[in-house]
């Protein structure tokens, strides 16, 4: 499971709340490029470098939220971080989109899986994005404790949040991002949804991005 709390996994759990059309990620905006559908989609990436779609738009969950989409029009997210470490998981037999936004339904998830689990955060430590470490640490303490108790869960997010808020990067991202504070909020919303995203993998230059069934409902 890869972490990227601010912004790409959140970002990319607002598009497919809406629901509008597929969502697809792509290691880079290099690599999106070389595929032409891209030309017919909304681009969601911090990167600076140009590429030829419909609407491009800031890695922003802010903006995934709120920006009209039009029906059925695939999005796709490419990001500094997160994307590129969710191509480098590949190989593993499940990639789930790790994020606080759903983190009940992921914890239940998680813990129904029948084989190993491994927690990527998505940042180099150099970078000390404490929020990727702090998640992983947190659903590593749901999976350990009372996962099949909802209280300890929630704890486990709540505890986790005010880590993170307590921390420099919301200051940091809400004075560099002009969208900055809106992302932060809806970042760290716990249980804002409860779908579980994983990845699907082909031969193609992108990933899209699919709800697993919820172990709520069976």
């Amino acid at each position: 499971m890869v972490f990227d709390i601010f912004r790409c996994c959140t970002t990319i759990h607002c598009l497919k709340e809406l629901g509008q059309g597929p969502v697809l990620v792509a290691p880079s905006l290099a690599d999106a490029a070389r595929d032409p559908r891209v030309r017919e989609m909304r681009v969601f990436s911090e990167l600076s470098q140009s590429i030829e779609c419909k609407e491009r738009f800031d890695n922003s969950p802010w903006h995934a939220s709120t920006k009209p989409w039009p029906a059925q029009m695939p999005a796709l997210v490419a990001t500094t971080t997160g994307t590129p470490a969710m191509f480098a998981a590949k190989n593993f037999e499940k990639v789930f989109v790790g994020s606080f936004v759903n983190f009940s339904a992921l914890v239940a998830a998680l813990a129904a899986w029948e084989g190993p689990v491994t927690l990527v955060p998505a940042a180099r430590p150099e970078w000390q994005h404490v929020e990727d470490e702090i998640a992983c640490q947190a659903i590593a303490t749901a999976l350990e404790g009372f996962s099949n108790l909802p209280e300890f869960v929630r704890q486990c997010a709540e505890n986790a949040r005010e880590q993170i808020l307590a921390s420099p990067r919301p200051e940091h991202l809400a004075g560099k991002l002009k969208n900055g504070v809106e992302d932060v909020r809806i970042a760290l919303e716990i249980d804002r949804v409860s779908q579980v995203l994983t990845l699907s993998f082909d031969e193609t230059l992108l990933a899209e991005v699919k709800k697993e069934r919820s172990c709520a409902t069976g």
